[in-house]
């Protein structure tokens, strides 16, 4: 039978997360001791009679057991099923965007294994327009955080300076994750879009290729990308298809031999359009395309004129989930800021047709 949970006070709330925090950081297992009432009063900085009703929750709950003049002891960790940390997790608007709905999904499911809850705000402004956006763009955030709604938060999108002095202010920890082609934040983990687009240069040089571009999803990241090399600005698959009837427009000579994109989304759609468009062509345009597949999709291109990179999401969501996380606890962390880089998948290289 599930026992009866009576309403509790915001105070002990906070209490029994802390407890269950606790249990979850120490790693104790069933018949372990908890520290006295009051150590756990010192600690969490809570009164005698909030300890007491917490512990006496998590005793109905399943999770605590006390003997009396002995101590508290664990009975069932995950008795309960409860979280104990809260984070908050900043996305952009997802229409149109399904590697943010893959990020932010390996976030939540890796904080919960992790013994965290969840609260997710997203971007209602449009992204293109305020690429470090205020926390006023995501409803309810603001508030949350100055009412310590949550312990840390993992933003998918840089912050404006205002937003981050707020948090600051709120003592909430911050961890960013995304491209490095932005701001560089003081914590969190990068994606190393600018490495991979210079790798991937000096290979499609190396295999001929004279006139290089790369595809951006925005005119406002072409912007931010501008001085690493010339760019055309597409957006998902239908973007895609519009930049390859427009090279196709243009006398053969003038044509782009070689594409670098981290957007598998607009070199799927570019490359279906040259193959559908040019059916029968005794001479296809194909220019030589480095780019992304990711791990848990396994994209297939319509093209053997490849130089692909690997991208594991779940694996850049682990490494934000660990930097948050090992912050909370109060743990060393050897670098604020860490870089996910692309992985080259092995070819062989006479696969590969020199472009003339």
């Amino acid at each position: 039978m599930t026992p009866f949970r009576r309403h509790l006070s915001r105070k002990v709330e906070f209490a029994r997360d802390a407890i269950v925090t606790l249990i979850h950081d120490r790693k104790l297992a069933p018949g372990d001791r908890l520290p006295p009432y009051s150590r756990l009063r010192d600690e969490l900085g809570l009164g005698s009679q909030t300890i007491a009703a917490a512990i006496g929750s998590l005793c109905e709950l399943g999770v605590l057991e006390v003997h009396d003049k002995v101590g508290i002891f664990v009975k069932n960790p995950a008795g309960g099923h409860l979280a104990g940390r809260t984070v908050a997790v900043a996305v952009r608007r997802l229409v149109g965007s399904s590697y943010a709905a893959m990020l932010a999904g390996f976030i939540q499911m890796l904080l919960n294994e992790q013994n965290c809850r969840c609260l997710t705000f997203y971007q209602v402004s449009d992204p293109e327009l305020a690429p470090c956006p205020d926390l006023g763009e995501f409803p309810g955030l603001e508030q949350a955080a100055a009412e310590h709604r949550f312990d840390g938060m993992i933003s998918l999108c840089p912050f404006s300076e205002r937003a981050v002095r707020h948090l600051n202010n709120c003592a909430i920890k911050y961890c960013f994750i995304g491209d490095d082609d932005r701001r560089k934040p003081g914590f969190g983990v990068l994606i190393d879009v600018r490495g991979f687009i210079d790798d991937a240069r000096r290979k499609l040089v190396q295999a001929g290729c004279r006139r290089i571009v790369q595809f951006c999803a925005s005119p406002a990241q072409a912007a931010q990308r501008r001085g690493w090399l010339e760019t055309v600005s597409g957006c998902s698959y239908d973007g895609g298809a519009a930049i390859a009837r427009r090279f196709l427009a243009l006398p053969p000579a003038e044509r782009p031999d070689g594409i670098v994109s981290d957007d598998d989304t607009i070199v799927s759609g570019f490359l279906a359009e040259l193959v559908s468009g040019q059916a029968g062509a005794a001479e296809p345009y194909l220019p030589l395309v480095a780019t992304i597949i990711h791990d848990e999709i396994g994209e297939r291109y319509p093209s053997p004129r490849m130089i692909l990179y690997s991208q594991n999401v779940e694996e850049y969501a682990r490494m934000a989930v660990t930097l948050l996380l090992r912050l909370l606890q109060g743990q060393p962390v050897a670098s604020p800021v860490e870089i996910y880089r692309f992985k080259e998948l092995p070819q062989p290289r006479g696969t590969v047709p020199r472009v003339c």
